[in-house]
This record gives C-alpha cells, structure tokens and sequence, in this order.
C-alpha cells in the first residue's frame, strides 16, 4: 500500500517508495530504500523535498518510545559532535593566528611590511569562528602558552576587538579596522626585555618606565610599516584612562579614540584572565567586577557593553531591561555565560516587585538590554539594601 506523506512525518524504518521534485533536488541517489539511520533521516528532512511516497507494506518502523529515544540519543550524539569541531577549530584558528601574529611581529622588527593578505585573513577567520560557536572561541582565547603569550594575547584581543565591534554595530570595515587594532596593540612589547615583561615580582622604578615605552615603541614600528591608522591608534593611546591617569599623555574623556577605549578595556580584560609568570588567572565574571570597580580609569558606557559582547556580568549590577524593568545580576555559580538575573521593580508603575528570575540566554541580550543605570534616576535611594535583600534571596517588596 503506497501513502504520500510529509517530510516531517517520515520515521526510521519506513520504505521510501518515491521521492517527489527533480531528481537534482534529492539528497540520495537511490530512488527506493528504507531509511535505516538517523543520519539518513536528518538529511531528508533537511533537504528541500516537501514529501515522499511510502510502502507501509515494505515499511517496518519501531515503538514510538523506542523512536524517541533513538531520537534523544543522535540529537546529544550531535551535539557534542558538533562541540568537538568547534574546539577543534577554534584551536587550529588560536595556533595559525600566533604564527602569522609573530611573522608580521617580527618582519615589522626588522623594518619590513607585514603580509597584509595574512593578516586580513586572520581577521576574516575570526568573525567566522566567532559566528560559529562565540562562547568556544572566546573561551579558546584564556588559554595561552608561557612561551609565545605576546602573540597569544595579540590574538586574543584583536578576537575580543572584534566581538566588541560587532556588539556595537559598527560596519564591516569598521569592525575589521578594530580587529587589526587589537592585534597590533601591543607590538612595541618585542622591543621590552623579556626579564622585564615575565618578571615574577614588582617592577623597579627603571622596569616600569621601560614597561611604559612600549606604546611609542609599537607606535614607531607600525608607522614604517604602513599600518592602518585605527591600529596606529589603538597601539598608542590603549592605556590612556578616562580621568586622564593613563600614559603615553595622559589624554581623558573624548581625546581618546572610541577605538582606544575599546582596546583598553580588551586588553585589560584579557591580561586579568590570562595566567602569567607572576600571576593567577582571573575568572571572568571577577575580572569584569575588578574593572567596574576602577572609577575613571575605562569608559563605563564601553564597558557594559562590552560586557553584553561576552555575556559576562558582575554579580550585584543594576540593569535596565527594553521589557521596562529594573533587574540585578544574581551569582550562577560555575556557569557565568548563562548570568542569572532578579527582576525586581516596575519602572513605569514605579513600584517594587516580587522578583522573579530569568537567564540572559533566554533571552535576547543585544535587545534586551539597554543599560546598567544610576538607581537614584528610578527613586531607589535604598538600592543598598534592595541589593543586599536580593543578593540573600528576600523580596524587596515586602513590608
């Protein structure tokens, strides 16, 4: 007995009879079989035919409970299939980055033009890894070796650069300029004594000040090289601060370039979770918390996005949701790309809630949230003991 069904209605087990549209369309090359594999299935469903003819008298399909399981298994199967490609992957990107980073470091050192089809590749490479798995790649990038961490880190941040710009939502070629200002930035550093660079202790007053050359040092190199201006930029003035505390200039607010500001705070967040000779590495929801904390050192607006960039928060953060509520970051343990959050007051009402929980990846973070506000601007001039009541998991809005 022939029956035409839909695609999504085909199981394991049924013979395929016939498979409608163009023989071109179909993704197998025989035109009757019975399907045997959840690979065979998967690829039917997700090719363009729309149905097929079965034999139900050839066909033999299992138990529904059987299907199902059968069904679980290939989908976690899949899963961390795919899981192991995008480590792999983004470990293959980390490794051929440090080589071309530490080719054109060094042609740069000796006066030469780096291969600049190389580097735009490195560039493109990383914008497809990150739209392949993002958490993986970033994740990839904590893991540096002692011996080649200025490339390592190079690497790191033009991916962070990258990210961030995207975050923004700056055009294309905006977004590959911050890219190769993140992975020049710190260039001037192959030109500082490797003693000083891993020293385990505190810098001498001597170290320091050599430390502190090597923006202009980077500067200089990247000026014989032809350089983008961004990256000119962002190698030279990356550790300025807002408050004007920064070196090379001491330049403050709106003197510095968004992107300098951008390469500041990528930097920065990439040194504290990166492990070094004289260092441990921070976790990232620490590191972000230490940055928030640095009154006029980073561009406060900058850094929360950058943080939506890396779907990392400080615990105790006060933000505003599009959904015209208040929310705080709550701790989630281990799983820091999944924040946890406590929405508590209704902005219009103006009015404390029960809070009720929420993750940010259930959740579209570019669009669900606007920024992290000043508590006076709502009326919460107890936002310390709000804080404090939903830090401990008590309602706010209770009497």
């Amino acid at each position: 007995m022939l029956k035409r069904i839909p695609v999504a209605e085909v199981k394991l087990g049924m013979y395929i009879h016939a498979i409608e549209g163009p023989w071109l369309a179909q993704p197998f090359w025989r035109p009757r079989f019975r399907l045997t594999s959840i690979d065979q299935l998967t690829e039917l469903r997700q090719s363009s035919v729309k149905a097929v003819v079965v034999d139900l008298a050839r066909s033999n399909t299992p138990p529904k409970a059987d299907m199902a399981t059968r069904v679980r298994r290939a989908q976690t199967r899949a899963a961390i299939e795919r899981r192991a490609a995008d480590f792999r992957a983004a470990r293959h990107l980390t490794n051929d980055a440090r080589t071309v980073m530490k080719a054109a470091f060094e042609a740069t050192q000796r006066g030469e033009i780096p291969n600049a089809d190389e580097i735009d590749g490195v560039v493109q490479s990383i914008r497809q890894a990150l739209d392949r798995n993002r958490s993986m790649l970033l994740g990839m990038m904590r893991l540096k070796k002692s011996d080649s961490y200025t490339y390592f880190h190079s690497v790191a941040v033009g991916t962070l650069m990258i990210n961030f710009a995207r975050e923004l939502g700056l055009p294309d070629e905006e977004v590959r300029m911050m890219g190769l200002g993140g992975l020049f930035h710190d260039i001037g550093k192959i030109r500082i004594a490797k003693t000083v660079l891993n020293k385990p202790g505190k810098l001498s007053a001597e170290e320091w000040d050599e430390m502190r050359r090597h923006p202009a040092m980077g500067h200089a190199l990247l000026e014989e090289a032809d350089v983008p201006a961004t990256a000119l930029d962002v190698c030279l003035h990356h550790h300025e601060k807002m408050d004007g505390t920064g070196y090379p200039f001491g330049l403050t607010g709106d003197q510095i370039s968004l992107a300098a500001r951008m390469g500041a705070i990528c930097d920065i967040y990439d040194a504290l979770t990166s492990e070094r000779p004289y260092k441990a590495a921070c976790a990232p929801v620490a590191a972000v918390a230490a940055m928030a904390s640095w009154a006029g050192h980073l561009d406060p607006d900058l850094l929360f996005v950058f943080m939506k960039s890396i779907c990392v928060f400080p615990v105790g953060m006060l933000v505003r949701l599009r959904s015209g509520h208040l929310a705080m970051i709550r701790d989630n343990g281990r799983q820091t790309a999944r924040a946890r959050l406590s929405v508590f007051y209704d902005i219009a009402e103006q009015r404390l809630l029960p809070p009720s929980e929420l993750f940010l990846s259930d959740i579209d973070v570019s669009t669900a949230m606007l920024e992290s506000p000043d508590p006076l601007t709502y009326g919460l001039d107890n936002w310390p003991t709000i804080k404090e009541a939903l830090l401990e998991g008590h309602d706010p809005s209770a009497p």
